[in-house]
């Protein structure tokens, strides 16, 4: 019989991200939940924005560097997405720039991060490696970024190339990379990867027969991968039972959100499976709060979306 979350387990989450977690994922959080404005949850957003238009500064809590990164970038435009941002809107028209001018145009990618990483707290795999191959030795232990995050920011720009002045020599550039990369590739491994790959399918006005490609490859992937991973939960790749992949997990699901339930803490809040205190552990307080805050928001958000929580 599925696990359900209880009413009171349910009201104490709520409790928990609008006294622990950041202004913006309550904002986000009240949005999802009917109890807040698209316009107050971009306010939150815009304070993660730099003058040259990319995000940083934390938006992707495991880097703090305030300069502008090819990660925190993507997670603010999937934001600005989901909150409907129209592609005149300052945040929208800053994030498109800055892609067309950080775009490494030899390799056909945005770098995940930038030197400017090393700076501030960071987790351990997001270092910049300090040695003469600098990007290249990044590149490597991130699958060279052509997944993540470049499939994802393709995607992203492709979803807003209809009404903004998108660069499109960027475009064509970071498209010919990813198709090669998608013909090459028999099993995507990483799961961040993987969920790059799924939203550059899931996005609107991308080349039809590259989502057609991208979209055999992810379900092999699917496939493939073990189903006890916590890196990339079933959830992670469907979080609504709508999603374009719901069918790929289907399997899987119901397992998944079982545990998603059980894993609820005695504070209310979701726990984390990583740990880089011992990098940086004044940082990491901070850090570890700002991404449990982010965690129990997403559980929330998917637990409801799969009418997982009794009364709700």
């Amino acid at each position: 019989m599925p696990a359900f979350l209880p009413r009171e387990r349910y009201d104490a989450a709520l409790a928990f991200v609008r006294q622990n977690a950041r202004p913006l994922d309550v904002a986000l959080l009240d949005h999802a939940l009917g109890e807040g404005t698209a316009e107050a949850a971009l306010v939150a957003l815009s304070e993660f924005q730099n003058p040259d238009g990319g995000f940083g500064g934390g938006l992707e809590p495991d880097t703090q560097s305030p300069a502008s990164t090819g990660i925190a970038t993507s997670v603010a435009l999937r934001l600005l997405i989901r909150l409907g941002a129209p592609a005149k809107h300052p945040m929208v028209a800053g994030a498109l720039s800055w892609l067309g001018e950080s775009l490494d145009r030899e390799a056909g990618v945005w770098w995940i991060v930038g030197p400017e990483v090393n700076d501030a707290p960071h987790a351990p795999w997001w270092t910049w490696s300090a040695d003469a191959i600098g990007r290249d030795s990044l590149a490597g232990a991130q699958s060279g970024f052509v997944f993540n995050p470049s499939a994802e920011l393709l995607g992203q720009l492709y979803a807003y190339r209809d009404a903004a002045p998108v660069d499109a020599v960027a475009v064509a550039v970071a498209e010919a990379r990813l198709r090669r990369a998608v013909a090459e590739t028999d099993v995507i491994e990483s799961p961040y990867d993987l969920k790059c790959a799924i939203r550059l399918a899931e996005t609107s006005n991308a080349p039809p027969d590259l989502v057609a490609a991208a979209d055999a490859l992810i379900r092999r992937s699917l496939d493939a991968r073990a189903a006890d991973d916590e890196h990339g939960t079933a959830s992670e790749f469907a979080p609504t039972p709508t999603s374009r992949f719901a069918d790929a997990v289907a399997g899987r699901i119901d397992a998944d959100l079982d545990a998603l339930v059980a894993g609820q803490e005695a504070d209310g809040g979701w726990g984390l499976f990583w740990d880089w205190s011992f990098v940086d552990a004044k940082a990491w307080v901070k850090v570890k709060k700002d991404w449990r805050g982010h965690a129990t928001r997403e559980a929330l958000e998917t637990l409801r979306a799969y009418g997982r929580v009794e009364g709700v």
